[in-house]
């Protein structure tokens, strides 16, 4: 009988009221690569389960407490200091970090270790304090898409790559006597905070944002995060911004682009085709560029979306081997550029050098922007981006904080100052669980992207 390896992905999230994948396809490249390596491994089976990432970190907590954990499982990167902190049964930490598991070895069962071919930046997001806990499977990053045809009737000739840039062509946009209403729309959203934070330098939490040491503190309120936000409200008091109204909300500004009432629209490059789909709907012309930095700030690619697969401490041996061979051959040469059809960016170096070679056709409208941001040299650890307890309930109190600074003329500073005792309140509730004698699993374990 074969070894089985129960590995859990991360699924794409359903539409409202729908049975339909947000992201129809999402995984099937792990799927794809789990029976390859059954087929080059008989004596093992990986065995891949999908649930909603969303309920992930629950779902395995839960088997943590019928004594079944799967062996394989793939958090959402807002989850990866919740899957650090998730507990076995006898409050030992349930995960065991991927480098450390491999040690020195260069192949496990025959796979080449592929760890030190990882993209640098993206091996920073998912590490902590020089270590690799876990392994990617997926990384995106925020990027503009742009209606190129309005551009040009603008006499806009290049995307703008910094926050004065787009404000002056939003201003461009706004003289056509027939042109969109607003210039741009963007998601009232967790990940682009924390980015246009890190863009500037700053940090969301202590410990050089969670990567030297546990995030103890919170800052929502740094000038940095004031910085976007008064900017962000400005652009929205002179027209120039169009807000949907609702949290988290990627579709509806991708969707108001899609019926030509703004000229750009800020989203994930994983959408970069279905943005295509709506450019070619709405007859236009679809063009994309880098996410605007603040100013003349270096520019800093992170921090990126994405997922990574965690390793269950304590299997027996024969069963880590053949999961962490599985995880090297995940992202193999050859399914590292499968990946990249399938919405992610290059995750290797190798892919990411046949992604950038002028023979190779772009797989989705902004890939090559994106790339470009993934690899960008500019890399601190905190440019990694927060590694933060219940990072998605920080997200929450953030941008509610920013819908009242939008829609109900809330004073930034004041309320971004109770938004921070808010999520230190948050913070210090996983911290307590985490840190407690015997530690336990923390309580906040539903996620977001």
């Amino acid at each position: 009988m074969p070894i089985v390896i129960e590995a859990w992905l991360g699924d794409s999230a359903k539409i409202e009221d729908s049975e339909e994948d947000m992201l129809p396809g999402f995984g099937n490249p792990i799927v794809d690569a789990a029976e390859s390596f059954n087929r080059a491994h008989p004596e093992y089976q990986v065995r891949i389960r999908k649930i909603d990432y969303r309920e992930l970190p629950k779902a395995v907590a839960e088997a943590v407490a019928r004594g079944n954990p799967p062996d394989l499982a793939e958090y959402v990167y807002t989850a990866t200091q919740v899957a650090l902190d998730t507990r076995d049964r006898n409050g030992e930490p349930l995960f065991v970090p991927v480098q450390r598991a491999i040690g020195d070895r260069a192949k496990i069962l025959g796979e080449p270790v592929v760890i030190g071919d990882l993209m640098p930046s993206a091996r920073d997001y998912w590490s902590r304090g020089g270590e690799l806990v876990s392994m990617p499977t997926s990384v995106t990053s925020n990027i503009l898409f742009a209606n190129k045809t309005v551009l040009e009737r603008a006499g806009i000739d290049r995307m703008p790559v910094t926050w004065q840039e787009l404000e002056a062509a939003c201003c461009a946009v706004a003289e056509l006597a027939d042109g969109p209403p607003h210039g741009v729309t963007w998601p009232n959203y967790g990940w682009l905070f924390h980015r246009e934070v890190v863009g500037q330098g700053g940090l969301f939490s202590n410990g050089d944002n969670g990567r030297t040491g546990r995030s103890t503190r919170v800052f929502l309120d740094s000038p940095e995060l004031l910085r976007y936000v008064k900017w962000w409200q400005g652009m929205h008091e002179s027209g120039h911004y169009h807000y949907t109204g609702e949290l988290n909300d990627y579709f509806g500004g991708m969707e108001a682009f899609g019926r030509q009432e703004v000229a750009f629209a800020v989203t994930s490059s994983a959408v970069g085709d279905v943005m295509a789909g709506m450019a070619a709907e709405g007859g236009f012309e679809l063009t994309a560029g880098h996410l605007p930095r603040s100013g003349d700030q270096p520019y800093s690619g992170g921090p990126f979306g994405g997922q990574s697969f965690f390793l269950t401490a304590g299997l027996p041996k024969e069963k880590e081997d053949g999961a962490l061979a599985f995880l090297q051959h995940q992202l193999d040469p050859e399914h590292a550029i499968t990946r990249m059809r399938d919405r992610s960016l290059p995750l290797t170096l190798p892919a990411y050098e046949q992604a950038m070679a002028e023979h190779w056709a772009e797989p989705f409208p902004g890939f090559r922007v994106a790339t470009e941001q993934l690899a960008s040299p500019n890399r601190t650890p905190a440019g990694a981006g927060p590694l933060l307890g219940n990072l998605n309930g920080v997200n929450g109190v953030m941008i509610a904080a920013m819908h009242d600074v939008l829609v109900s003329g809330a004073e930034p500073a004041s309320r971004f100052r109770l938004a921070t005792e808010e999520a230190q309140a948050l913070l210090d509730r996983h911290n307590a669980a985490a840190l407690a004698y015997p530690p336990v699993t923390p309580d906040a374990l539903t996620v977001t992207a």
